[in-house]
């Protein structure tokens, strides 16, 4: 993972700025369901404005956004 202070030295956003600047790019962030229960991450663990999504709703999404990442 990057640190805040190798993005810093390099004079690079910090990782809020980063979602700061997709939030008002119009990104919709979607945090997998599976992926949570089996990390043991709850919705409290999330970044604000995250979604909450399993693969199908996701999926349905998907099909229609003009853009994916798939991380």
């Amino acid at each position: 993972m990057i640190s805040g202070s190798r993005l810093k030295r390099a004079n690079m956003p910090t990782i809020a700025e980063f979602l700061d600047m997709a939030r008002e790019g119009g990104v919709q962030l979607f945090a997998c369901s599976t992926t949570m229960g089996v990390m043991g991450i709850g919705a409290e663990d999330l970044v604000p404005d995250a979604d909450i999504a399993g693969a199908a709703a996701f999926l349905d999404f998907a099909a229609t956004a003009d853009v994916q990442l798939f991380i």
